[in-house]
């Protein structure tokens, strides 16, 4: 019988969906319909007022152009007079309500410059017709106001200015230039209207209590006619607008009245009134506008109750039709259930007694009820030494209390807790505690599962123990790999950065950061070299060939490093990382500056290059005396000549043997110094004379005359000093002040050598003090040497106590400077003496 039910159900059910979606679908499309109809009904009111209205407007227009015409060749004020009389008189009375004629100043009229007649209604009769002088009667009329001025601008084009009040309801709407026979404008004619006219038509066709009201606003915006003005007005005081009249205030002021003094929302439409500018609006509420759609939606609501009441009423009878019947069935099968239930208990029992988990079961207060045989084993006590004692005195701390009730006592559902019990011989039992709650004969009870874990606890501490060892493994390995001088670039298998040690940032920068997928325009950016050759494709790249499986040994690598100025070079090895199946999962590569070892070399082979042209020049010049000598038989005179030659060959030969000795001596630390006190002064002279007998055209001076006593090797100071002022007078080819400046200080003298040459570039300066290192080499400031001259004079002030320094401004010169310790006071008083 359920499945016919349940069919007749869903049958209606499916009915009731397809009658509600019609409904609705037929709701949807009438309601458009219907607001379409009250938005077009509310429009074609505001058409039927402006209709209304124009009549009066347009009847303006053409009493304005007819009266132009006639009165634009009158001067005579009678006669101006007369005929305004005249016009007015034709004219409806509820249309027009004066007509005024004014003048340019430099026309003259039969009644004086200072006239302009103005017919308008003396009563309401319709031949009461008075006139007056306008300029006196309206003292403000017309040469101030822009509506004259447009007129005048007009040419005779009709005018429409903003309603100007002439007095307490009567506003000029329309202006038209006077032409002479010239088409030169020559005053203007006016016509004004009764405003009370126009409002009783809007009063009539506004509806009581608001619900529909009609105004209308002026070319400019501006309100011309309100149902409720007076109110309007009020309403604008209140808010600090001292307003007198309504043609002060704005559409915007009407919305706003509109929204705080009327219920509910509104529509509104408008419609302008001919070519005058002027606008009628409608403004309607929409529970009046909408009023017949509410009834429609009233009336399908309630056919769609009445409908669906009577399909749910069809199951409900049936229903009910059947219900004694299924209580019969009910009945038997309330008593197979409970026979269910008994074995079900049964079999439950046998299952708690056989768990491999103590079982407890505790009452809703915390007495023990139940307590199975694993329970006996684990805690010691038997089932009736347990059952009916509190559990918290048997088993548990206090501190458990709050975990196995709420807040206010009541037994909480389902919860794990890890904790320690009590056993019958005083020991504590590590177990994790799992409750669940049952209801049984209308009470609640809770059944606590008692887990022995000693096992896993010694389990987990052991883990914990290894896992702290692995971090702090790892902590190690961190450390390790940051500290190391070699970079260290580890990728995934893509070729994604995973991992930069400190080094790797600081020799790739940008490139080696972690998550960066390396791409060929990263290596053509940064001018990446592979052999020093040309740039690196991506694929030729150490890294990107471990991770096809090579294993790349000394690859050599080279960039320009901005940091460090200069072309950085590396030495690098890469290894793919493979998984336990042999997979590739990455790669690592371990490159190593060898930016120093590489410019070793290069200043060797430089080196080797220079110290062979050194030593070619003398040998040649030795070579050719001696062989002259042999050739020919030269005078005494001629003979000493080739000899000096000769020694000055062999001298040249002996200086660079001894730098180049110097240069060993001080590569093994072998350099011995001979110290006494001296004159620093005296042997900066010496050495200066020196260097001025060779004849050079440079101006030597030596400051100041006093002396200074050190304590050094007069020979290796000596020798600094020719090396200091060897360099100042080769790279000054142009001559120039060469200056020895002694400074004493507090523990020694600095010796300062400055030359007015050609300076050393910034980026060079660093490397001067280095072996073999020329910073002019390859430049055409070339002026030869081994590059050891200044490396043998540093490490001769180091080996002094001093320090040696450089500045120097490429194109302005350079000073070179170095220190040197005092001589002990009295050895100083001695030489003194």
């Amino acid at each position: 019988m359920k499945l016919p039910f349940k069919s007749l159900v869903s049958l209606l059910l499916l009915l009731g969906a397809v009658f509600t979606a019609g409904l609705v679908a037929f709701y949807s499309m009438t309601r458009q319909r219907l607001e379409d109809e009250a938005l077009l009904r509310q429009m074609l009111r505001a058409k039927e007022i402006a209709s209304q209205l124009k009549p009066g407007i347009s009847y303006t227009h053409h009493v304005a152009e007819s009266a132009a015409a006639v009165v634009a060749p009158v001067r005579d004020v009678a006669e101006l007079e007369r005929l305004l009389q005249a016009l007015l008189i034709a004219a409806p009375t509820e249309a027009i309500h004066g007509l005024g004629v004014w003048f340019e100043p430099s026309v003259g009229t039969g009644g004086g410059p200072a006239v302009a007649p103005y017919a308008h209604r003396a009563g309401s009769g319709e031949g009461l017709v008075a006139v007056t002088n306008a300029r006196t009667s309206q003292p403000d009329e017309p040469h101030g106001q822009p509506w004259y001025r447009r007129a005048l601008e007009a040419r005779g084009a009709p005018v429409f200015p903003e309603p100007h009040p002439v007095e307490d309801s009567i506003y000029r709407v329309h202006a038209r230039a006077l032409l002479d026979a010239s088409g030169k404008p020559v005053g203007v004619i006016a016509v004004d209207v009764s405003i009370p006219l126009l409002h009783g038509i809007l009063q009539g066709a506004n509806a009581p209590g608001g619900s529909e009201w009609f105004y209308v606003t002026t070319p400019g915006g501006w309100l011309f006619a309100h149902p409720a003005q007076e109110p309007l007005l009020a309403w604008a005081r209140e808010r600090g607008r001292p307003v007198a009249a309504l043609g002060e205030l704005t559409l915007a002021d009407a919305r706003g009245y509109e929204a705080g003094r009327t219920p509910g929302p509104r529509r509104t439409a408008q419609v302008e009134i001919g070519e005058s500018g002027w606008t009628v609006h409608v403004s309607s509420a929409e529970s009046s506008l909408f009023a017949s759609l509410e009834r429609f939606r009233l009336a399908i609501l309630l056919l769609g109750v009445a409908v669906w009441g009577v399909l749910l009423a069809v199951p409900f009878l049936v229903h009910r039709t059947v219900r004694i019947r299924e209580l019969s069935f009910a009945l038997e099968e309330r008593r197979r259930l409970h026979e269910v239930l008994a074995r079900s208990e049964r079999r439950l029992r046998e299952v708690l007694e056989t768990s491999l988990d103590a079982v407890v079961a505790v009452d809703c207060h915390q007495f023990i009820c139940e307590w199975n045989t694993q329970a006996e084993r684990l805690l010691g006590w038997t089932k009736e030494e347990a059952v009916g004692r509190p559990a918290f005195e048997l088993l548990f701390c206090p501190a458990l209390r709050p975990l196995l009730e709420g807040d206010d006592g009541a037994v909480m559902r389902r919860q794990r807790i890890c904790t320690q019990v009590r056993r019958q011989d005083g020991g504590e039992l590590p177990v994790e505690i799992s409750t669940t709650v049952v209801q049984s004969g209308g009470r609640l009870m809770r059944y606590l599962f008692l887990a022995d874990i000693t096992e896993r606890q010694r389990a987990e501490e052991e883990r914990n123990r290894l896992l702290a060892q692995l971090q702090q493994r790892g902590m190690e390995l961190q450390a390790t790999i940051d500290n190391m001088v070699d970079s260290v670039v580890v990728s995934d298998r893509t070729g994604r950065i995973t991992f930069v040690n400190k080094a790797g940032r600081q020799f790739f920068g940008e490139v080696g950061s972690e998550g960066l997928q390396l791409t060929e325009g990263h290596l053509e950016l940064h001018g990446m070299r592979l052999g020093g050759e040309r740039v690196a494709r991506l694929d030729e790249m150490p890294l990107y060939q471990a991770l096809r499986g090579n294993v790349v040994v000394d690859a050599d690598l080279s960039f320009p490093s901005p940091e460090r100025r200069r072309t950085l070079h590396l030495r690098a090895n890469a290894a793919p990382i493979r998984d336990e199946l042999g997979h590739i999962t990455g790669a690592v590569s371990v490159a190593r500056d060898v930016t120093e070892m590489v410019e070793l070399d290069h200043l060797k082979d430089e080196f080797v290059r220079v110290a062979a042209h050194e030593l070619k020049t003398p040998v040649a010049i030795m070579k050719s005396y001696a062989q002259l000598a042999l050739k020919s038989e030269p005078t005494p005179a001629t003979y000493r000549k080739m000899l000096d030659a000769i020694n000055r060959g062999a001298d040249r030969i002996d200086r660079i043997v001894r730098e180049l000795l110097d240069v060993s001596q001080l590569h093994l630390g072998q350099l011995k110094l001979t110290e006494e006190p001296l004159d620093l002064r005296e042997l900066a002279e010496e050495t200066v004379a020196n260097m001025a007998a060779q004849g050079t055209q440079h101006r030597f001076s030596v400051r100041p005359g006093e002396a200074v006593i050190v304590q050094g090797d007069r020979g290796r100071l000596r020798q600094v000093l020719v090396v200091l002022l060897d360099n100042a007078v080769r790279y000054s080819p142009s001559g120039g002040r060469v200056e020895v400046r002694l400074e004493p200080h507090e523990h020694g003298v600095e010796v300062c050598v400055s030359d007015e040459g050609i300076g050393i570039p910034v980026e060079r300066q660093a490397r001067l003090f280095e072996r073999f290192y020329r910073a002019h080499s390859g430049t055409p400031h070339d002026r030869g040497g081994m590059g050891v001259g200044l490396y043998i004079s540093r490490e001769i002030i180091f080996h002094h106590g001093g320090t040696m320094r450089v500045s120097s401004e490429e194109g302005r010169g350079s000073t070179f400077c170095f220190s040197v310790p005092y001589a002990p006071r009295r050895e100083r008083n001695g030489l003194h003496s």
